[in-house]
């Protein structure tokens, strides 16, 4: 089976980012279904095929479009049991503190990376937030860290196991790049205090 890739999320240049990290490896990108409209990159989403999730207002933003979401997953079991390799944010949303805790991962392609024997490659990133901030339409130079993982096997695992996987080997690769250090010495200085 091909891999699910899965990373933190900080910024609308992650899978830029992150596609020249992993190349020549071709994913399919999971990503909000407004994306898909938008000139250009909405274009490419559709021809690479990219996989993408219809949100509705409903539960605080989180409800989804009748349908879609099983529509989407059968198409990323479909890929990865042709080897093929789908790339998520399990967030699902951009963080609002790019240097704080992870939001929580969402349990679904944990799932899926289960039932059909696919490894979990957790990516680390930092940076990108700079590269392209929260509500701005424009993007700038900036330095992106990133750490590709070990493939976490999801034989054995529950959907929550490998998830804490996950998040733990994503941790603690980002806490290893050097954007990281001023935010780490005050964390451990404001414990001493």
């Amino acid at each position: 089976p091909g891999p699910v890739l899965v990373m933190n999320h900080l910024s609308n240049a992650d899978p830029f980012v992150c596609s020249g990290a992993v190349l020549p490896v071709e994913m399919k990108w999971v990503c909000k279904g407004e994306v898909a409209n938008l000139p250009l990159g909405g274009w490419g989403i559709k021809n690479n095929g990219d996989l993408a999730v219809h949100f509705t207002t409903e539960k605080e933003g989180w409800g989804t479009v009748k349908g879609s979401v099983s529509t989407m997953m059968s198409t990323a079991r479909s890929y990865i049991n042709r080897g093929r390799g789908v790339a998520v944010f399990p967030e699902g949303i951009r963080s609002f503190d790019p240097n704080g805790p992870l939001n929580e991962f969402k349990l679904g392609f944990f799932m899926l990376a289960i039932e059909t024997g696919a490894p979990v490659i957790p990516l680390a990133m930092t940076g990108s937030d700079r590269a392209w901030p929260r509500k701005s339409w424009m993007m700038d130079v900036a330095t992106v860290y990133i750490t590709i993982g070990d493939p976490i096997p999801s034989q054995g695992e529950t959907a929550e196991s490998l998830r804490d996987k996950a998040v733990a080997a994503i941790s603690a690769m980002r806490d290893t790049h050097p954007d990281r250090a001023a935010y780490l010495l005050k964390q451990k200085n404001a414990k001493k205090d």
